[in-house]
């Protein structure tokens, strides 16, 4: 499913790609950087600007869906999918399941 969704498109916004780099920190720094790099450098990736807009609708979803289990940084990733008109989202986040605008692709197996 990632696959397919990498060759058809694929949408981030940059607080989710430094939540990326985040994540893979501790990888040794040449492997950290040739992964960004190909990540960033994707034909298929747009990134989305966390813009005035972005963060407005973010702030305003925060009360509501902070009680779903999203947290600022998620309502920042439903901001950015809202006007794009996407609908579905690849993670392993399960407080996404409560937002029901949004269907969540999870292809990590259940432990």
């Amino acid at each position: 499913m990632i696959r397919e969704a990498i060759k058809e498109g694929t949408v981030i916004n940059y607080v989710t790609l430094i939540e990326v780099a985040h994540y893979l920190r501790k990888l040794p720094r040449d492997e950290f950087s040739i992964i960004m790099e190909r990540i960033q450098s994707l034909s298929t990736l747009t990134a989305a600007e966390l813009d005035e807009g972005t963060t407005r609708v973010s702030l305003e979803l925060l009360p509501e869906y902070s009680l779903k289990g999203l947290g600022a940084r998620d309502c920042v990733v439903v901001a950015t999918m809202k006007p794009l008109g996407l609908g579905s989202i690849a993670t392993h986040d399960h407080a996404f399941r409560g937002v029901k605008e949004i269907q969540v692709v999870d292809t990590i197996p259940a432990r």
